[in-house]
């Protein structure tokens, strides 16, 4: 059987992490979004993929090529117009016969959740979980173990059981795309609704991972699941009166310097250098080439690939973009958060600061909870940041 993995959108509502990236090329745990997909599909046998892809699709061809580095045997579809999930869907047919999966690229996924979805049987099918904000997805209705209704972002409670995204279908699918396109209906839910008028769409439950990272706070959540089954690897040299608790996974060429306190499940990339006198606390990943100062705390947050922060930082619930520069001093602790996204505001329990790739941040500077700093930001020393500064923006 063969799978799509749908890749092909910007994820717009990351704001600074999707400037140069798409949304499936995010590192959660170290890794790219889609890389734990891609993985988890082979783990559960399944080899042959098409991924679909459009925005920044030269970043994830580049990645996974033909997908022999990963077990898998990987080809391209290219949507150069990001309608939707069902035409992301239809640019894959001509690849596809009889039977496949679906399942979206920036979608956490195990192997116990694509079994589970494998296991239901002859197509069609949905899998579905439960989710405590029904009302950002489509929330599915059933009669009995089948698809009733498919309602999307409801207002008013329908229920907890959301479509996750993942579907198990046959190439019957495509006569009632094409003739939802006609009526410039391209998403796949309307697709499964109108197909189980037709036929039964079983919906099947879930004991595996699933998790959606839709705002940029979200990816803190998918990290902290992903870091769960972190191993333990201690390579690069780990200097006297470095304390290490936990699972830990050290990259070749990375420095610990004396004094430095880490808590696991932590992971840090290659050709790191970290403090002296440095705390890394757990639910924390470091990419490669990662400078942390001495006396800088890291918890619970994500450190892409060559970030530097200087010496006295604090990072609490924080997510720094790949080549990101940070002077001493620094704080971005969590807190509750007014956040604003595309124009909707969202109440956030815990966050710190979300800053965006190549951005600069001056010394003393404080990123208040939710504040949210653009790509290649340049931000004076000693100011407080709230809100959220545009894209190339400056803060004297």
């Amino acid at each position: 059987m063969k799978a799509v993995v749908l890749a092909a959108g910007e994820g717009a509502r990351m704001g600074p992490f999707t400037a140069s990236e798409p949304k499936v090329m995010i590192p959660v745990g170290n890794r790219p979004i889609l890389e734990h997909v891609v993985r988890a599909l082979v783990d559960e046998g399944v080899h042959e993929m098409v991924l679909v892809v459009g925005y920044r699709r030269e970043r994830i061809m580049s990645y996974f090529q033909e997908g022999k580095e990963f077990g898998a045997r990987i080809e391209y579809a290219v949507q150069n117009k990001q309608l939707g999930t069902a035409h992301s869907l239809l640019g894959a047919r001509g690849k596809l016969q009889g039977a496949f999966l679906v399942v979206n690229g920036s979608n956490l996924i195990d192997r116990q959740a694509i079994s589970d979805l494998v296991a239901g049987g002859p197509a069609p099918s949905v899998l579905i979980a439960e989710s405590e904000t029904p009302s950002s997805y489509g929330v599915v209705l059933l009669s009995g173990d089948r698809v009733a209704r498919i309602v999307e972002k409801p207002r008013e409670p329908v229920g907890n059981l959301i479509n996750t995204g993942a579907y198990a279908l046959d190439d019957s699918v495509f006569e009632i795309i094409e003739g939802l396109e006609k009526q410039g209906r391209h998403d796949l839910p309307s697709a499964i609704e109108a197909l189980s008028l037709t036929r039964p769409v079983k919906a099947i439950r879930t004991n595996g991972v699933w998790a959606d990272a839709l705002y940029p706070w979200d990816l803190l959540r998918l990290n902290a699941e992903v870091l769960k089954g972190v191993h333990e690897v201690k390579a690069g040299t780990i200097e006297k009166g470095v304390t290490i608790r936990g699972k830990v996974s050290l990259g070749d060429g990375t420095v610990l310097r004396a004094g430095t306190y880490i808590q696991g499940p932590v992971a840090i990339g290659e050709g790191c250098e970290i403090g002296p006198q440095a705390v890394i606390l757990a639910a924390s990943s470091l990419g490669d080439n990662v400078h942390l100062g001495p006396f800088s705390l890291v918890d619970d947050s994500i450190l892409m690939d060559d970030v530097d922060v200087g010496p006295g930082c604090t990072l609490q619930d924080s997510v720094v973009g790949m080549g990101a520069k940070l002077r001493a001093a620094v704080v971005a602790a969590r807190g509750k958060a007014s956040a604003q996204i595309e124009g909707e505001w969202h109440e956030v329990e815990s966050v710190g600061g979300l800053i965006g790739e190549d951005a600069e941040i001056g010394s003393g500077t404080v990123v208040e909870p939710g504040a949210i700093v653009g790509a290649r930001a340049r931000v004076g020393a000693n100011a407080r940041l709230r809100g959220t500064i545009p894209n190339g923006g400056t803060v004297v």
